[in-house]
């Protein structure tokens, strides 16, 4: 089988936007077992100011390799890319965080559109496949 990415949860909140002003997108990437290291991307509408993701990386067996996660803008400029995330593990991803700006993950950017989620996997897992769920917090 093929490797696939949807959106599997958008929780856009807004006949509430006062109740409750922060929304979330979810992503899953399903990564099959010899689907290969091929890279997946879904367009994800966006409007608002990046503030926060979480990347849940499941456990693939047999995989000998990490995942990379990217956010495009519509215009095609990087807003976050990350690199060399373990399996098995969930990393939390902030805009600006108590330091400020000097230990935050990436920059709070502004998303008027649809930007584009990629997750590419560096090794094929040969026993199992696994998922990617990234779930991007916006404002």
């Amino acid at each position: 089988m093929a490797n696939s990415s949807s959106v599997s949860s958008k929780d856009s909140r807004n006949n509430e936007p006062y109740v409750k002003p922060v929304w979330e997108i979810v992503t899953t990437f399903i990564i099959e077992a010899d689907g290969g290291a091929t890279e997946l991307s879904q367009n994800i509408d966006i409007n608002g100011s990046l503030k926060e993701m979480t990347i849940e990386v499941g456990a693939a067996t047999g995989i000998t390799g990490t995942v990379n996660v990217a956010l495009a803008s519509a215009q095609d400029a990087a807003l976050f890319s990350e690199g060399g995330l373990a399996d098995a593990t969930t990393h939390l991803k902030q805009a600006l965080s108590k330091g400020g700006s000097t230990d935050a993950d990436f920059n709070p950017a502004l998303a008027d559109g649809t930007i584009t989620l990629t997750g590419t996997l560096s090794g094929n897992p040969s026993t199992s496949g696994g998922t990617i769920d990234v779930t991007v917090f916006y404002r």
